[in-house]
């Protein structure tokens, strides 16, 4: 694995787990949450949710275009 392979990945799990950590915290505050914040905690657990799926992607892609330079 290439130094800019590691720290790509080294990034992505520290991406993944600070939005995880989020949504986890929302999702146990949910229980005691009124229905505005229900509201604005199900907002933030659907932006947190896109933005994962986008960091998870754009990792694949760089790591899709790092293999075909190196062939």
């Amino acid at each position: 694995m290439s130094a800019s392979s590691k720290k790509s990945l080294e990034s992505l799990i520290h991406d993944v787990g600070s939005k995880c950590a989020s949504l986890k915290s929302a999702a146990a505050l949910l229980k005691s949450a009124s229905p505005q914040e229900t509201k604005e905690l199900l907002a933030l657990m659907a932006q947190q949710a896109k933005s994962l799926a986008e960091t998870i992607q754009n990792f694949r892609m760089q790591s899709e275009h790092e293999r075909r330079a190196f062939h």
